[in-house]
């Protein structure tokens, strides 16, 4: 059927629904909802090792996300891109990420 419709123009669009990638990283979905709930306009965030210190902007809150709390961070984070959750925005050496709206909507929602 995918050929079928593929070969007379039409797009196929396989969605992937926030709910099953809450399945996938329960803990780190789980901190990400708790995260926005206390602040709903924030949403940048960065990863780092709890071992480091990150000098930011004071006037500028992020949420951060440590390696030591969930095993395979990098990698969950490149699932959430491929998900369309967040967004890679790094500018300098510390990786830092974005929230979509449609994640952070998603977040916001009662459980």
């Amino acid at each position: 059927m995918r050929a079928y419709l593929g070969i007379r123009g039409f797009a196929i669009v396989v969605s992937r629904s926030f709910k099953k990638l809450e399945e996938k990283m329960p803990s780190l979905v789980a901190e990400m909802r708790e995260d926005i709930a206390g602040a709903p306009f924030v949403r940048e965030f960065i990863i780092l090792s709890k071992k480091w210190s990150y000098n930011g902007d004071p006037k500028k809150q992020i949420f951060s996300y440590h390696f030591e709390d969930h095993d395979s961070l990098k990698l969950m984070l490149k699932v959430m891109q491929n998900y369309g959750a967040i967004i890679e925005t790094t500018h300098n050496n510390t990786d830092r990420f974005e929230f979509t709206e449609d994640f952070a909507e998603y977040l916001l929602l009662p459980i």
